[in-house]
């Protein structure tokens, strides 16, 4: 296909503080396309990932990756086709992942970028599900912050978004682990205990506190949510108990932060509490996507997506919705409707 002279993107407008993104804060506009190089290549995007970690990346403030600046097209993982090439790594046609951005066209060297081919009995969009960042961040978070054992109590909440519906199924798969997965509503309650869950609680429903109470002491909680809730689950924790910090989505849209109290249960409780990048796992990505797909193929792993269409018109109706919890399992903007509509 001709590449065009122009790019439409949508880049950062305007720095958000406290509360939930605009419309305002980011911008839509026509670029010059670059001329790719030596070792470059042109990549048409086709699907957009939304994560909660990307509102994070507006915050002007030190973390594991900077911040996206005044002007920078938003940043996003993506995938994509090549429609030109000045590199041998790639092809015209050849499907790659990388960090693509909210914006039509990526151009850039193709050493950042990563082959992939659509998974036998898959979909493409599963390299931006169980087998991209949320299915690494599930697979390490739980086994190797959590530590997950044989006969133990897990908790997760936000159970049902793109990292948490991958963490209920691997314990669920777990031998004689007890499963309890908390969400927002009754329909993907609904979903999680068809998914195999044990307890399923619904955190919007009058007496969830004292539901969550009677579950009993809790070995590994994986936490997606943050606030309120992991001072309740600090109460009730075991002995050497694990609590693994993966995000705290109820904490970066609020003007008012919750601030956990109960921390010295970690000190009486000889407990820890500990946040991780699942970046940092990179080299053994690998061994992560081989169990992942084997409990696919086995039936014991059922991804979802909540696909936004529309192209670069979706992505911040993509990010609102995902904050207001209407999404279940991954949210990914798609750019054309065939991608809109993907095999699940």
């Amino acid at each position: 296909m001709p590449v065009p002279s122009a790019n439409t993107r949508v880049a950062l407008a305007n720095r958000p503080e406290r509360g939930p993104i605009t419309p305002k804060t980011f911008r839509k506009e026509s670029v010059p396309l670059k001329t790719p190089g030596d070792g470059e290549v042109v990549v048409k995007v086709e699907l957009l990932s939304i994560d909660p970690a990307m509102r994070m990346w507006l915050v002007d403030t030190r973390s594991y990756l900077p911040p996206v600046q005044i002007g920078e097209t938003m940043r996003a993982n993506g995938l994509g086709r090549v429609v030109a090439t000045r590199s041998d790594r790639f092809k015209v046609g050849d499907l790659v992942h990388g960090t693509l951005g909210w914006q039509e066209y990526w151009v850039g060297p193709a050493r950042v970028l990563e082959a992939r081919e659509v998974p036998v009995g898959g979909n493409e969009i599963d390299h931006l599900g169980f087998l991209g960042v949320s299915g690494m961040t599930a697979y390490f978070g739980i086994f190797d912050i959590g530590r997950l054992k044989d006969g133990e109590t897990v908790v997760i909440s936000g159970a049902a978004g793109s990292v948490g519906l991958i963490v209920t199924q691997i314990a669920v798969a777990h031998p004689h682990c007890k499963v309890v997965a908390i969400a927002g509503s009754q329909d993907k309650c609904e979903k999680l205990r068809e998914l195999g869950a044990h307890v399923v609680l619904n955190y919007n429903q009058q007496g969830f506190a004292g539901r969550l109470r009677a579950v009993g002491n809790v070995d590994v909680y994986f936490d997606n949510v943050g606030g309120e809730l992991l001072d309740v689950i600090l109460a009730q924790i075991n002995p050497y108990a694990r609590i693994v910090m993966c995000g705290a989505i109820s904490q970066y849209n609020t003007n008012k932060p919750y601030g956990v109290r109960l921390t010295p249960q970690l000190i009486t409780m000889k407990a820890t509490m500990q946040g991780f990048i699942a970046f940092d796992y990179e080299k053994r990505y690998p061994e992560a996507r081989a169990y992942l797909s084997d409990l696919a193929a086995k039936g014991k792993l059922k991804y979802d997506y909540h696909v936004v269409g529309g192209g670069l018109d979706g992505c911040v109706p993509a990010m609102q919705e995902m904050f207001d919890g209407k999404n279940y399992g991954k949210t990914v903007v798609a750019f054309d409707e065939k991608e809109a509509k993907p095999k699940l």
